[in-house]
């Protein structure tokens, strides 16, 4: 009925033309007539299907007809001039806060205590205080002097020229390159196993092994006092725990039994 309705309507305006006077007002409520026919005959279906969704959607209407027709928060125009020389009291006034805080006493005093290096950081080091005398560094994580050795020196160069650099280097972080996957190919061959996987740090290495191998209903006997990663790795396992007391072989015995 709506449709055979706006067909009789527009009939007469596609036999005036819209050069006729009063043609487009006709047009628009021609249109307006058959636009609320639509909505009036969507609303008494829905109504009948789904009278909820019905409640919703005027609801939803009503919402947005209030959000855009309530008034706005104005904050006006509250700026204060300041004359030249309520400014130049206010820069005088101000007083910047130090980027590095003051250190405290207990700081300052274990700064005067620590050791100066003369010269490089690695495995043999020279104190500044000292008599020149090389001493062994166990405070470096340079273990094998690869930092300080001039032939890995100048592989890094080679490898930097070729590769480029980065802030990622692992394959899950970086892509998967060759040197990763010859890397792999040597270390499988030199621990005598089929192959082998790169890992970006040893934190990763851990959360990933353990869950793999220890699942839901295997049973883990752990140290109470192991480190964080491996906290984690044993709770990411969902695997029954049972801790012992640290290195004490006494209480891991008794879990044991138990």
């Amino acid at each position: 009925m709506a449709s055979l309705s706006a067909a009789h309507h527009l009939d007469p305006l596609l036999v005036a033309g819209p050069d006729e006077d009063g043609g487009q007002r006709g047009m628009f409520r021609t249109a307006w007539d058959f636009s609320f026919r639509m909505v009036l005959q969507y609303i008494k279906n829905s109504y009948k299907d789904d009278p909820f969704r019905t409640f919703l959607e005027v609801c939803l209407i009503g919402f947005i007809v209030w959000y855009m027709t309530k008034q706005k928060y104005n904050i006006g125009n509250n700026e204060i001039e300041l004359s030249e020389k309520e400014i130049d009291e206010l820069v005088d006034d101000w007083r910047p806060e130090p980027l590095v805080p003051e250190l405290t006493e207990f700081e300052r005093e274990t700064l005067d205590k620590a050791a100066l290096l003369d010269g490089p950081n690695g495995i043999k080091v020279r104190l500044a205080s000292g008599n020149g005398k090389a001493l062994l560094n166990f405070a470096s994580y340079n273990f094998l002097g690869f930092v300080d050795n001039p032939d890995f020196e100048k592989r890094a160069i080679e490898t930097l020229r070729k590769y480029g650099v980065g802030s990622c280097g692992p394959p899950g972080f970086y892509g998967t390159l060759d040197v990763h996957m010859e890397l792999e190919k040597h270390l499988a061959a030199f621990v005598g196993h089929s192959a082998a996987i790169l890992y970006s740090q040893a934190f990763t290495t851990i959360l990933s092994v353990i869950p793999c191998f220890s699942k839901r209903g295997d049973i883990i006997v752990a140290d109470e006092a192991v480190n964080f990663s491996l906290q984690q790795a044993i709770a990411l396992s969902r695997s029954k725990v049972y801790w012992y007391k640290h290195n004490d072989m006494a209480d891991l015995e008794r879990v044991l039994k138990d």
